[in-house]
């Protein structure tokens, strides 16, 4: 359990978590099994089906404004599930090749994850622009206070529990 902990915390490895390098668990150990993957979709699963349920909960729509909006979020978590997939394959690399990581594999892995980070990034402000049509500012804004906050759970109930990527010659 605790592989799978240390390979579902590779996001914020890569984008700096060393913070949290002492308290880090054990690395990854063996060859992959099914418990990994297992974990990688419970934690997506559980992600979306409680994210819309936040979103609306701390969203107060008129029912025009989210029979315009809701369509619009939903095809924007489409979008955001693309680069989830690209994630949890990261994931799954990094659980692989972590006891032998080399230093142009962490290289690799990295430009990756700076890459899905980017295009989420990207998906924001083009969805911005969707939200906008639909809903009033302050609607858009808050809606999009909301998804940061998840995102920042999220990232760091990834982050607690991963083990840097072990220093070269170590």
């Amino acid at each position: 359990m605790a592989r799978i902990s240390n390979a579902l915390g590779l996001v914020l490895l890569i984008c700096g978590a060393s913070a949290f390098g002492e308290a880090a668990p054990a690395a990854p150990t063996g060859a992959m099994d099914g418990t990994l993957e297992r974990d990688i979709q419970i934690a997506r699963t559980l992600t979306e089906a409680t994210r819309q349920a936040t979103v609306a909960a701390n969203l107060p729509l008129t029912q025009s404004q989210g029979d315009a909006f809701w369509p619009v979020y939903r095809a924007y978590r489409t979008e955001v599930a693309k680069q989830n997939d690209r994630l949890a394959q990261l994931i799954r690399q990094y659980a692989q090749q972590y006891e032998a990581m080399t230093d142009k594999e962490a290289q690799k892995l990295t430009l990756t994850y700076l890459d899905i980070d980017q295009k989420r990034l990207d998906l924001k402000k083009q969805y911005l622009k969707k939200f906008e049509k639909v809903l009033p500012a302050a609607l858009v804004a808050r809606a999009m206070q909301t998804e940061q906050k998840l995102d920042a759970m999220q990232q760091f109930t990834i982050a607690r529990s991963v083990p840097l990527v072990p220093a070269a010659g170590n």
